[in-house]
């Protein structure tokens, strides 16, 4: 029977002029998006637990999310810098997040909230949100880099697929082959893909960074003890192992968008 599919899956590469050796990469790539995306979904379970554990701890200090962010940004001279709750909408789509646009570092409220509890997780995030307000303020140039291309890096892979299967559609309808039409979708899903590629590319060094100077804000001016100091470096250190499966699973996903368009590309010259 395996025989038989090897002699189908020839007879079709040959039909299409494609490469057996490109359709193979291809299907590789495929199932390796399919692990990191497990390995990604594991990690972001490990972030939910510590997150939690840590913010059902209260803080010797005695202070909400809010007033942490708020004192760390007073002490280091940024009064300008705002601090919000987030709304429903937004909390839902970013979380805990400094907007280096606004200039205002919006907390949870809801979902896993964090903005006026007095939990270590709480003075944790809020301090580190202040971390990257402070880098962007003093003219990091990756962070701010990543703060503008955020919006992109969030809602690019989530338009991906569907732009890519919106294309393939109206050829089918209107052309009945391939035309102009998913050749720009393609394009489009290249640009996004690269964008996303950025964003993920910097979260690793500007998280570790922010999370650096975070721990030395919270040390310097006295909001953890050596404890809770340990359990904040464990919520950090979950933090980045997500981005770093994120980021592996970016350049899977761009591997694919390159397979995809050398296959296309072998497709029309036929």
């Amino acid at each position: 029977m395996f025989d038989e599919y090897v002699e189908t899956f020839r007879e079709l590469t040959s039909e299409f002029a494609v490469p057996e050796g490109l359709v193979i990469a291809y299907i590789i790539v495929g199932i390796l998006i399919a692990i990191m995306g497990i390995a990604a979904m594991v990690l972001r379970l490990l972030v939910f637990f510590r997150y939690t554990k840590a913010n059902h701890t209260p803080i010797k200090r005695s202070m909400s999310g809010i007033e942490a962010a708020r004192y760390a940004l007073d002490n280091s001279g940024l009064q300008h810098i705002k601090v919000k709750k987030a709304g429903f909408i937004r909390e839902g789509l970013f979380g805990n997040y400094y907007n280096v646009l606004t200039k205002t570092i919006y907390l949870r409220s809801w979902l896993g909230k964090i903005d006026k509890r007095e939990s270590v997780t709480a003075v944790a995030l809020g301090v580190q949100k202040a971390a990257l307000a402070r880098l962007c303020e003093e003219g990091d140039a990756k962070t701010k880099l990543r703060g503008n291309l955020s919006l992109i890096g969030i809602f690019g892979p989530m338009l991906i697929v569907p732009i890519l299967i919106g294309g393939s559609f109206i050829d089918y309808i209107f052309f009945k082959s391939t035309s102009i039409v998913s050749t720009v979708c393609l394009a489009l899903d290249g640009i996004l893909l690269g964008v996303g590629f950025v964003v993920t590319f910097l979260n690793i060094p500007v998280e570790k960074q922010a999370n650096e100077l975070a721990l030395q804000m919270l040390q310097e001016y006295e909001m953890a003890d050596e404890q809770e100091l340990e359990t904040i470096r464990g919520v950090y250190k979950a933090y980045i192992l997500q981005y770093i499966a994120d980021f592996i699973l970016e350049v899977l996903r761009l591997i694919q968008w390159l397979l995809e368009a050398f296959i296309r590309s072998k497709r029309k010259d036929s």
